[in-house]
């Protein structure tokens, strides 16, 4: 059986990428689509930190995004990728990079996850943190613990970083355009790069 393909998105918060990823699940209704942190045991601590609910070390809550991305690999995305199919993830390692580099070395962060499965093809949603916080306002009132300017504005550097690491797997998309323009412009890079009929 034809080994399935491995699709990453990558932002800062306030991207687009649960809008981008919704209009992609009408282009590819047979993929599995999936997120980080996820709904597991270790996402569920995740999600208490990233709420200001629980206090934990900034470098023990990335090591806990590792322990909640393998335990998803094992169980959803290779599963799926073993049977030919598409997996789609919302964040994935570069997060754990991007974010986790206001606390801790990129280089360890990235060599701490080189046990993962790498993805086929990363679009990095790209939107000045500006813009990012305006939406992210409009969204809703409370925001979360990296949800900040001056800490958005590291993340954005440290996300143009890794796409220097990893230029054959990565995808630049403005994200400030119009969400259909963007739509338009990842459907084109998904069937140049994962070869779609």
């Amino acid at each position: 059986m034809k080994r399935g393909k491995f699709i990453v998105f990558e932002g800062i918060d306030g991207s687009g990428k649960s809008l981008q990823l919704k209009l992609l699940q009408k282009k590819l209704p047979e993929a599995v689509f999936t997120q980080e942190h996820t709904q597991g045991v270790v996402g569920k601590l995740v999600e208490r930190v990233l709420n200001k609910e629980v206090s934990l070390n900034p470098v023990s809550l990335q090591l806990l995004f590792v322990a909640d991305r393998e335990d998803h690999l094992q169980k959803v995305v290779v599963p799926a990728i073993e049977k030919g199919k598409i997996v789609v993830s919302d964040r994935y390692f570069w997060s754990t990079v991007a974010y986790g580099g206001l606390v801790a070395p990129k280089e360890w962060l990235l060599q701490v996850n080189r046990i993962c499965l790498p993805p086929d093809l990363v679009i990095f949603l790209d939107v000045s943190p500006q813009t990012a916080l305006k939406r992210i306002g409009k969204r809703r009132e409370k925001k979360t613990i990296f949800e900040e300017k001056k800490k958005l504005v590291k993340i954005r550097k440290n996300y143009y970083w890794l796409v220097d690491q990893f230029p054959k797997r990565a995808a630049v998309v403005d994200g400030e355009q119009s969400p259909e323009r963007v739509h338009q412009e990842i459907w084109q890079i998904i069937k140049e790069r994962i070869k779609l009929p």
